[in-house]
C-alpha cells in the first residue's frame, strides 16, 4: 500500500513541477514577444513582424 500512495505522490508532484514549468516558458514567450513586437529598433521589430506572418498570425 505504501508502494502506491507514494507513486500517487509522484504523479502529482510530476504534475505539479509540469504546470509550474509550462507556466514560466509562457511567462518568458510573452515577455520575448512584447519586448521585441514593441521595440523601436527596427530590425528587431521587423524580425518579429515577419515572424508572425510566417506563422500565419493576423497582426494588421
Amino acid at each position: 500500500m505504501n508502494t502506491q500512495t507514494s507513486s500517487i505522490a509522484k504523479t502529482s508532484s510530476n504534475l505539479s513541477e509540469m504546470i509550474k514549468a509550462r507556466l514560466v516558458a509562457l511567462a518568458f514567450a510573452g515577455a520575448m514577444l512584447f519586448t521585441v513586437g514593441f521595440a523601436q529598433s527596427a530590425p528587431l521589430h521587423n524580425a518579429a513582424h515577419d515572424t508572425r506572418h510566417v506563422e500565419v498570425f493576423p497582426c494588421h
